[in-house]
């Protein structure tokens, strides 16, 4: 099936996507196996559940290979059996499908963090996700699923791996999303919407963490945001524990009436998550059998991203110019030599002043490593950095920003040449993104209707190549005033996009080029320039003169510029942690030591306060992970450096041991629950995951720690919390037992014996104080 014949389906009646797994197969005595080891061991029980699902009535049926990529197989020790393991799992689910249903190949997350929120490396992600994707591909399934995914980066990683092995394939991409329409790396609905959206995919998703009626207006939102056909999982409401099975509370009949909201909110798929059973299929495909998904009208938006942010560029977009080497030595020897200080420094600076997105240029590209790129795009990402405009000509630097940046960029820029444009048309169609087009091919047109027929012959090419005018900003192309290039053109050019709705910008500073008073200059022609339509302008946001006419020329427009609403943190130690500034943070000490605070006095009182503050700021969502990360990184050197000063050892509030239960390879949500111990004044000794309860045990024996916390993801797992619940008491070991992960719920938690449940990372701290004064 190709792309166009799966859409004119899914599009012409409402498909139905299958349920769980892991609780079908425990349900039929898998016993507790990670479930993509059944293909293999167990093949009667997969096939079984495969065909539970068609005869509910299921039209799309998911390969029992969620975890089945090197990465999490290799946890499992059993990658070597991965070319078996994805093959038999689309053998299975053709048997049972036949033809009744599709057969779509189920991948999801690696279990990698990558950099620089964690280790992993993007192409090692790439690499990892097209491996499997070729085995699912030429085993012969319909299509392709990534779910129940929580990092954009990995997601875009997902998509790209996949394309980079088939541009035929069928492809859905899903999102997990909380209730406050965010994921757990603090990517909102919108940003995936943009951003995955962008990407070569034909649908797109969210599965998983809520219940119906909860994760409703999350769809809302993502049906908003996105002209892509869409789809649904949600999971049959919350884990319940009858003391000896578990269940979900949501009822076939309860789960299949929202789902009729779902397709009036637009979706074409509906299936079900953790704890939907072949009965709540069955009753979602009588009620939506036959069914045609609405018509929606949403409208294009011109929108930049981070992981974090969305700024939109109407009314006005300030893209900021100085991280630009130009006539800065120091600077352009810094980027020689990999120092980014300058860059993050004058990337905080921009932020503060109030620009929308930052124009990243390297200088002299011919001598720059491609190292120092990938750095750059990494180190602004982890400090929660605007959106990027990439300046960056020399394509295979550019490339290496494109597959790195995560969110939607600003691509700066292309010319409407035979050579340039498509390539930066193929940048964008496999990476996402925004373009600058250049009003020039090979020459600059003297006159305004010459630049305005090169845009309107650089639009039609790139939408000829897929690439809508909502993406598209046009440069007029200001330029120097003191050579005697007269701005008039350029206004004129302004005015007459402008009229043609197609959004416009500049590089102002070009204007004043070698001229005196040049903040005048440029002031008086962004006045103009607004009057005449311009949407965003590439210039100096700390130009007190410059930004005061622009705000002025907006207000006389009828417009009010866009703001982020941030304020940099009152607390100069909160700000030095949120900036990832360890000098900075240093001097702070040093200026108190010099007036005779102690050491200790430091570390438990100043700076244990500051990073408690910060993990206020997370709990609040005044602050999403990317930030969290930047100061708790930030904070460990200083940390070190302090307890060298002391005659003591370091003072912590209490030791607490976290672990993933043996069975379960997510790691994620516990590393952040570690990190925001961490910033709380805890010691945290993390045991990793797929911990065995024995070696749970003797670790607590070694370690001695106040509280014990475990993490189970899966429905299939969070018995396992018990288990270690009792393996400590035959062991003799007294511990306060507390317990979180998607499974989990604070019923659960009482019936375990655990004395306490973490509904989130931002709870955890407060639950752990409360257990050290009772």
């Amino acid at each position: 099936m190709n792309r166009k014949e799966f859409i004119e389906r899914i599009t012409s009646r409402v498909h139905i996507l299958d349920g769980a797994y892991g609780t079908s197969f425990f349900a039929r005595g898998s016993g507790g196996r990670p479930g993509e080891v059944l293909n293999l061991e167990r093949p009667d029980i997969v096939l079984a559940v495969h065909r539970d699902y068609v005869e509910a009535g299921a039209d799309i049926l998911l390969t029992n290979t969620f975890s089945a990529n090197r990465p999490k197989l290799a946890t499992l020790g059993c990658d070597d059996d991965l070319v078996r393991i994805n093959q038999a799992a689309v053998a299975l689910a053709r048997q049972a499908a036949g033809d009744r249903a599709l057969v779509f190949g189920d991948m999801s997350s690696t279990g990698w963090m990558l950099a620089p929120l964690g280790e992993a490396a993007f192409d090692d992600a790439v690499a990892a996700f097209s491996e499997q994707a070729r085995v699912l591909i030429e085993a012969g399934v319909d299509g392709l699923i990534v779910e129940t995914m929580t990092d954009l980066k990995e997601l875009k990683a997902a998509v790209v791996g996949i394309r980079e092995v088939s541009s035929e394939v069928p492809l859905i991409a899903h999102m997990t999303f909380e209730a406050d329409r965010r994921s757990v790396t603090g990517t909102s609905v919108e940003v995936f919407a943009r951003s995955i959206g962008d990407l070569d995919v034909d649908v797109l998703g969210i599965n998983c963490s809520l219940g119906p009626a909860d994760l409703l207006p999350v769809f809302h939102e993502l049906a908003r945001c996105t002209h892509h056909c869409l789809s649904v999982e949600p999971n049959a409401g919350r884990p319940v524990f009858d003391g000896e099975h578990l269940h979900y509370d949501t009822t076939p009949e309860d789960f299949a009436a929202v789902a009729e909201d779902f397709v009036a909110a637009g979706a074409h798929i509906v299936g079900g998550c953790c704890g939907t059973s072949a009965a709540h299929i069955r009753v979602l495909s009588r009620l939506l059998r036959g069914k045609k998904p609405v018509t929606r009208q949403v409208a294009p938006a011109a929108v930049f991203c981070t992981r974090t942010r969305s700024v939109p560029l109407f009314p006005f977009a300030i893209i900021g110019e100085r991280i630009n080497p130009a006539n800065r030595k120091a600077f352009a020897d810094q980027l020689a030599m990999g120092d980014l200080t300058t860059l993050l420094a004058e990337a905080n600076a921009q932020l503060q002043e109030g620009a929308h997105l930052l124009d990243v240029n390297f200088g002299i590209e011919k001598t720059l490593d491609p190292s120092v790129v990938v750095a750059a795009v990494r180190a602004l990402d982890a400090h929660d950095a605007l959106p990027l405009s990439l300046d960056i000509q020399t394509p295979s630097l550019l490339e290496k920003a494109m597959r790195e940046v995560v969110g939607r960029p600003l691509l700066n820029s292309a010319r409407v040449t035979d050579k340039n444009l498509p390539r930066r048309a193929e940048l964008l169609k496999k990476y996402g993104g925004m373009l600058l087009l250049l009003a020039m091919g090979s020459e600059i047109p003297e006159t305004a209707a010459g630049r305005v027929a090169v845009i309107e012959d650089g639009l039609a090419r790139l939408a000829d190549a897929g690439i809508p005018s909502h993406r598209v900003i046009a440069d007029a192309l200001v330029l120097s005033f003191g050579a005697g290039k007269d701005p008039k053109v350029t206004l004129e050019t302004i005015a007459e996009l402008s009229r043609r709705g197609i959004a416009t910008t500049c590089g102002l500073s070009n204007l004043s080029f070698g001229l005196p008073d040049r903040s005048r200059i440029n002031a008086a022609f962004m006045a103009q320039a607004v009057h005449f339509g311009m949407r965003s302008a590439i210039c100096n946001p700390g130009d007190d003169l410059v930004i005061s006419a622009l705000h002025g020329a907006l207000a006389l427009r009828g417009d009010t510029a866009f703001s982020s609403g941030e304020e940099a943190p009152g607390d100069p130690w909160v700000a030095a942690l949120l900036r990832g500034d360890t000098e900075g943070l240093w001097k702070l000490i040093e200026a108190k030591l010099a007036e005779g605070v102690t050491p200790v006095e430091i570390g438990s009182g100043l700076l244990a306060s500051a990073m408690r503050e910060i993990g206020e700021l997370y709990g609040r969502k005044k602050i999403y992970l990317p930030s969290l990360l930047l100061a708790a990184d930030a904070s460990r050197p200083v940390f070190d450096r302090l307890h060298g000063l002391m005659d003591a050892a370091p003072v912590y509030k209490a030791r607490v041991l976290l672990a993933t239960v043996e069975g379960d390879v997510h790691d994620i949500g516990k590393r952040i629950i570690g990190t925001v111990l961490q910033s709380g004044g805890f010691e945290v000794v993390d045991l990793g995951k797929d911990v065995p309860a024995s070696s749970i045990v003797a670790a607590v024996r070694e370690h001695r720690p106040q509280i014990l916390g475990l993490s189970a993801m899966m429905t299939t797992t969070v018995g396992r919390i018990e288990d270690v619940k009792k393996a400590l008491g035959e062991a003799g070991l007294v511990v306060r037992l507390i317990a979180g992960g998607a499974s989990m719920n604070a019923d659960l938690a009482d019936r375990f014996g655990c004395d306490g449940f973490a509904p989130s990372a931002s709870a955890v701290v407060s639950l752990c104080e409360s257990l050290l004064l009772s």
